[in-house]
């Protein structure tokens, strides 16, 4: 190599020793540095590895030790990790019948330097989550740090509290938390059988006093005077979530104006007279509803007092609602602005119960195989609510169609009236909700029948233009014959295209073979669908995984039969082990098109193979920009095969095309295209591959 071409490659050489690296100057800004460490602390792989790569950060450099220490210790769940820095000899573990995982003790109080180290430690948290059931301390850590040798709180700046630890003889520790800095506070106690004794109480009811800065706060759920206490104390609360609230209290957050989410329960409303006690307006300015009620009863007056128009609306009734009840509900909401709700729920309130074994009821009963239908129960075998005998029929509804009786497994043979009182739901009864035209999710499960069918769908989707998240009845099922077909559902994604979440019932009687030509539209963003308690017969499975797999190219999972209540359904476990099969070829055929779609996207070497490319411009609904996609022909000449080309690539875009060719020579020069409303004009090189 000569001077020039040495001098070209190395620019600079020089014979003094090595410098060391210098930071850049960019990383010397602090607020760059916190944004980069906050970004790596909501890692979405985990707070584990995310705590990893802060640790290695902040081994790193001391540019970045302080910020990447201070955000490592900013959360902190369970007071484990403020022991392991001190003293080996202090804490030890020991096994107890309480937990399943060792906890963590002391030997010995805490000397002066121990104390330093935690209270430095400590005044990194900002928020903390008092127990870890995977890493527990003894009630005698929790004690010992209630009492530390200072004046000045053991936690200075902690802003969140989360209190998760139900031991009564800890609850004194949260006083010491406690602090003019806290903003969120949090008390979740799963554990409703749990007695609260005086002392608790009232450290409960000084809390408004030692964090009087409090804005979002959760509270149990178990009813007591010193709840609705708190409440009224604090003034500034924009959140709140707790259990059954008293009148006053009631009537002290109705005034509040910083209130924006309110979750609490109704459990016993009866005489709570909304009408006289709420003024009217009230809640003018909460946008988030979470009401827990015995019945609907209690939704009609509240509802008649508010102001404002919520955005979000969830409601969990404990007894089945009658129809006329969700009518008026429905009907209620109308009075609220048609732009602000977006999200609507109600749900009924299902009590755990054991799952039915999932197996077909003639396998218990084999001598009836001759001379019983695939699809009929033995006699005297009640699986449905009511003794069902050979030959039986479910009734007709007085709209004619096929309603099957939901209820619980009964042993004595008597009959179970849950399932009996059942109100079928159609179209007119959801059509209300049709004026809330920024609906985005809607989710409704009660103990009544649905009957919708494709012009039904249109209907109700057309009016949601936003709607991502759409379930009807995802745990008591249809209990109809559903009339959506798949023709209903394509019109669905046409006319919600940022659908991701759903659950219907799905008529899969038109499901016979897999058609030769695509449906022309699909939805990437769905990753589970629901279809509640869809019939599907053996035959179609095939072409309905291929259907779905045709319109949602992403799609993982099909839930179907797979609640407690549609488990107790006859032949339940037939119809669910059928629906995992579609979901089983799903995934192998959506894995198949991937791999076709990439295949054919590149050449045998990997390489994208330039030279013969497509211009696609679209116009009408499908309009799109005008981009360049590579296109593999297949061999040297031929124009039926390059067709087949053109149609492969056109499934890629969601379209099957029928094309007219002119012709030149060896090579297409122009095609024209026409798919429904779509026109494409594409536009091939002469050049074709030998």
């Amino acid at each position: 190599m000569d001077s020039e071409g040495a001098g070209s490659i190395f620019q600079y050489v020089s014979h003094s020793p090595p410098q060391r690296a210098r930071m850049h100057r960019l990383f010397l800004i602090q607020e760059l540095l916190c944004i980069i460490c906050e970004h790596v602390q909501n890692d979405p792989t985990g707070s584990i590895a995310a705590g990893r790569t802060l640790a290695s950060l902040a081994r790193t450099s001391k540019v970045f030790h302080h910020v990447a220490t201070r955000v490592l210790w900013s959360r902190l769940d369970g007071l484990t990790p403020l022991l392991r820095p001190l003293a080996s000899d202090l804490t030890f573990t020991a096994e107890t019948a309480t937990w399943p995982q060792p906890v963590s003790k002391l030997r010995r109080p805490l000397k002066m330097a121990e104390w330093e180290v935690l209270r430095g430690l400590a005044r990194r948290v900002e928020h903390l989550c008092v127990h870890d059931p995977a890493r527990p301390v003894d009630v005698s850590v929790v004690l010992s740090l209630c009492h530390p040798p200072t004046n000045s709180p053991l936690f200075p700046n902690l802003k969140s509290i989360i209190w998760n630890d139900e031991r009564a003889e800890t609850f004194s520790f949260i006083r010491a938390l406690s602090g003019a800095t806290v903003t969120s506070l949090a008390i979740t106690i799963t554990n409703n059988s749990r007695k609260w004794h005086i002392p608790e109480l009232s450290i409960l009811a000084s809390l408004p006093y030692v964090c009087p800065n409090v804005t979002e706060v959760t509270l149990p759920t178990d009813t007591f005077p010193s709840l609705s206490e708190a409440l009224c104390a604090w003034n500034n609360l924009k959140e709140i979530k707790c259990g059954a609230i008293e009148g006053n209290a009631l009537l002290h957050l109705a005034k509040q104006p910083a209130l924006r989410k309110l979750s609490f329960n109704m459990i016993n409303n009866a005489g709570l007279g909304l009408d006289s006690s709420l003024p009217s307006g009230a809640f003018s300015c909460v946008r988030d509803f979470e009401i827990h009620a015995a019945n609907m009863s209690f939704l009609d007056p509240f509802f008649n007092r508010l102001g404002g128009s919520p955005a979000s609306m969830h409601v969990l009734v404990d007894t089945n609602p009658p129809p006329t009840s969700i009518t008026s509900l429905f009907t209620a909401l109308r009075r609220f602005s048609s732009t602000h709700l977006q999200d609507l729920s109600l749900r009924l309130k299902t009590p755990p119960s054991p799952r039915v074994p999932s197996s077909h009821p003639l396998q218990l009963y084999p001598q009836l195989q001759a001379h019983v239908g695939p699809y009929m129960a033995p006699p005297n075998i009640n699986l449905m609510g009511y003794p069902i005998s050979v030959g039986y029929q479910p009734p007709l509804a007085p709209n004619g169609f096929h309603v099957l009786p939901l209820g619980g497994v009964s042993t004595s043979g008597g009959i179970s009236t849950s399932g009996l009182a059942c109100h079928t739901f159609t179209l007119g009864d959801f059509i209300p909700l049709t004026c809330f035209e920024s609906l985005g999710r809607i989710d409704i499960d009660i103990n009544h029948s649905i009957h919708l069918d494709d012009d039904d769908l249109r209907s109700l989707v057309s009016a949601w233009p936003h709607l991502y998240s759409f379930s009807l009845n995802d745990t008591a099922g249809w209990r109809t014959k559903s009339g959506i077909t798949q023709i209903g559902l394509i019109t669905m994604l046409d006319c919600c295209p940022e659908l991701e979440k759903l659950c219907i019932a799905l008529n899969t009687d038109a499901f016979i073979e897999v058609p030769p030509d695509r449906e022309g539209i699909e939805n990437t963003a769905m990753r589970t669908i629901g279809f509640a308690d869809s019939l599907i017969e053996a035959c179609a499975t095939v072409a309905v995984a291929a259907f779905l797999s045709d319109i949602f190219p992403n799609l993982t999972t099909i839930v179907a039969w797979d609640s407690v209540v549609m488990s107790r359904r006859l032949n339940a476990g037939t119809y669910a082990e059928r629906w995992k099969h579609v979901s089983e070829q799903v995934n192998g055929m959506n894995k198949v098109r991937a791999q076709e779609r990439k295949w054919w996207l590149t050449d045998d070497e990997g390489e994208i193979f330039q030279n013969a490319s497509t211009c696609v411009r679209g116009y009408g609904p499908y309009e799109t920009n005008g981009f360049e996609q590579p296109l593999r022909p297949k061999l040297s000449i031929g124009l039926e095969h390059l067709m087949v080309s053109v149609k492969r690539l056109d499934t890629y875009h969601g379209t099957y095309l029928q094309s007219r060719y002119k012709c030149l020579g060896p090579g297409i020069i122009r095609e024209e295209v026409q798919t429904g409303s779509t026109q494409y004009s594409i536009r091939k090189s002469k050049f074709v591959r030998g």
